[in-house]
């Protein structure tokens, strides 16, 4: 199948593929768990489709979206259900070329124990670029994809209370070095919280 024609250059495809790779074998997602969304020329947003495996990621796993996030072109996939989320995210945050969602077993488990866990490793957590915390239920218009959208404005990774982290970077490898920053700085907190040093 042919890339599409809507700036998914064939090198910019091996870079993401590779980081998918690297991301699958560096536990950071497992099985279909999982997302990435890349910025591209001419405004226009690429997301991973619902069932994707990043660490055998094929070109019909990516789908351009429109500014309504349905795909631009039909190929019988759907977007992964973090694709307002990711898009949101990619439209607030002008520096990020790349966001992706992760469900590395530290950083998850970080998004289940709270604010106030997240508060007192802060410490741990200031090589990332910051950490928000953004509760699971959203009141109001702006949603789950606006709080996250508006935290990743001054934050390089926002955890979903109970879900785990989306992390942006300025490409797909920056992003994924963040999150691998994220996952040894929350594993560092809980081996400090148990006293096992």
């Amino acid at each position: 199948m042919a890339l599409d024609t809507y700036s998914i250059l064939p090198n910019e495809f091996e870079r993401l593929r590779a980081a998918g790779r690297r991301m699958y074998e560096g536990g950071l997602t497992t099985g279909t768990m999982g997302s990435m969304g890349i910025r591209l020329s001419g405004g226009y947003v690429a997301v991973t489709a619902a069932g994707t495996r990043l660490g055998f990621l094929g070109v019909s796993d990516l789908l351009v979206l429109t500014d309504n996030q349905l795909p631009v072109r039909k190929n019988g996939r759907v977007p992964v259900m973090d694709a307002s989320v990711l898009a949101a995210a990619l439209k607030a945050q002008p520096q990020a070329g790349t966001v992706i969602r992760v469900h590395s077993p530290y950083a998850t488990a970080l998004a289940h124990k709270g604010r106030g866990f997240l508060e007192q490793g802060a410490e741990h957590l200031e090589c990332i670029g910051g950490v928000d915390y953004i509760p699971y239920r959203i009141e109001g218009g702006e949603g789950l994809a606006g709080a996250v959208a508006k935290a990743l404005r001054e934050h390089r990774a926002a955890l979903v209370e109970g879900q785990g982290p989306f992390i942006w970077g300025k490409d797909i490898d920056d992003a994924v070095d963040h999150a691998e920053a994220l996952e040894a700085a929350a594993r560092v907190m809980f081996i400090l919280d148990r006293d096992e040093v």
